[in-house]
């Protein structure tokens, strides 16, 4: 290594020279620590050589060039290389790195690069820090859960990674996660089984699909998703995690109600745009928005539907896929708008319905055999989807199920479409009194 050491003349062990560290027995150098030292060079020399190193630190300086090997250095417990020039890391770097703790490789210029297999040697890693040096592609599935089961900061924002939160990250024993500033996407739904969770920074990501209920990450301080596409209604169990002393959901497409205050102080940031019904924090929904949200829920609360559905009135023809009369919904029509998950029993609650319009999209499970008490359906389209069981006992000629798979006809059943494969999300077994209740309940919630 070409370094601007202090030699003390006349002695030529390395173990005098400032910023090395080493053992007063074998004197063998442990420590390489020259961090914010102003030195502006490449390093040069071979350090796999330094076999009882366990620290090397050289942050805050203007190095350049390769990250130096450190492979097979296993008792190397610190890498601290961040804030520095160096433009390329090996893909081996990590191989046989048994011992090591703490990697900081933040603001590097690397040339583009990936998280190395070879990562999963490190099966001791506890803090895991490569912010804004150049990481690309996928967040690899190392069986992060089984891999590192002492880590607990996993550090990777302002990258370039794609793809979505790696699924067996689940069990985790990671308590600060920040992806901030990527594309990534997919479902956030996996930060549920990580138990020990404190901060969570997914800000300025392409995350869609709903927040999942926390309560049970109830370690939680720092909830940060702003920036995304999540869509839905926020989960009560939100306002009711007392640890909480952030949260940031600004810049997303969620519906509902705009939160109140949360209970002790006001927690949550209201920078950023959303789809809230209405501006007044805690100003419950009109009822027909509650139930139109009902009825997306079984399919995620799609983003064509986020985009569109906007303000508190769905009758001002604006809204998506609605059609009504004065101020009666009479039409839903969700005719090939790629929906995915099952049929809700919720549209039961828009009494004045005449058409409901699914057809051409990937639904599964059952029409729910609630719709039948809509007393002015005319049509229930649910052809070329992917419904399965018998179709629920409606008036003839109100039900089409073309193109679902293979028919079961039900035994007595009446009109055409007898037989044919639908089906229900929730069954039979759910009463409309309750589901009535439920609205009624979401037309009121996060009062404070």
């Amino acid at each position: 290594m070409t370094q601007r050491f202090n030699v003390i003349q006349g002695i030529s062990t390395p173990c005098v020279w400032t910023g090395l560290r080493c053992d007063t027995r074998s004197h063998r150098v442990t420590g390489i620590e020259i961090g914010n030292r102003g030195i502006s060079e490449t390093v040069t020399c071979d350090l796999r050589n330094l076999s009882s190193l366990t620290v090397f630190d050289v942050m805050g300086n203007n190095l350049t060039g390769k990250i130096p090997s450190l492979a097979v250095l296993k008792s190397l417990e610190r890498v601290l290389v961040n804030d520095n020039g160096f433009t390329s890391i090996d893909a081996d770097f990590f191989t046989g790195l048994s011992s090591l703790q703490f990697v900081n490789l933040d603001n590097n210029p690397l040339r583009p690069w990936n998280i190395p297999y070879s990562l999963t040697d490190a099966t001791s890693l506890v803090v895991f820090s490569a912010a804004n040096c150049n990481l690309s592609r996928e967040i690899p599935d190392l069986h992060w859960n089984v891999t590192f089961p002492n880590m607990t900061t996993l550090t990777l924002s302002s990258n370039s990674l794609v793809g979505e939160l790696p699924k067996r990250a689940s069990g985790s024993y990671i308590q600060i996660l920040m992806l901030n500033g990527q594309n990534l996407n997919g479902s956030i739904s996996v930060l549920t089984s990580m138990p020990v969770l404190t901060e969570v920074s997914l800000q300025e990501n392409r995350f869609s699909g709903t927040i999942p209920d926390v309560h049970g990450l109830t370690s939680l301080k720092v909830f940060n998703v702003s920036g995304n596409k999540l869509t839905g209604i926020i989960p009560e169990s939100i306002f009711k995690l007392s640890s909480l002393s952030y949260v940031g959901l600004g810049n997303n497409l969620l519906h509902g109600p705009t939160p109140g205050l949360f209970p002790e102080h006001d927690r949550f940031d209201r920078r950023g745009v959303n789809n809230f019904c209405l501006d007044v924090p805690g100003a419950p929904c009109d009822m027909r928005v509650n139930v139109l949200l009902l009825t997306v829920e079984g399919s995620g609360f799609p983003v064509v539907f986020a985009e569109s559905w906007k303000a508190n009135d769905p009758c001002n023809g604006m809204w998506m896929g609605i059609t009504c009369v004065g101020a009666d919904i009479t039409v839903i029509n969700f005719k090939g708008m790629g929906l995915t998950g099952v049929i809700t029993p919720s549209f039961v609650l828009l009494k004045d319905l005449m058409v409901i319009n699914l057809s051409h999209n990937n639904l599964t499970g059952f029409i729910p055999q609630e719709l039948t008490r809509l007393s002015k359906l005319k049509t229930l389209d649910v052809s070329y989807s992917q419904l399965d069981g018998q179709v629920p006992d409606f008036r003839p000629n109100v039900v089409d199920t073309t193109g679902n798979p293979v028919p079961r006809p039900i035994p007595g059943s009446i009109g055409p479409s007898a037989g044919k494969i639908v089906g229900s999300v929730i069954g039979g077994n759910v009463s409309l009194l309750l589901l009535i209740g439920f609205a009624i309940f979401l037309c009121g919630k996060i009062t404070r």
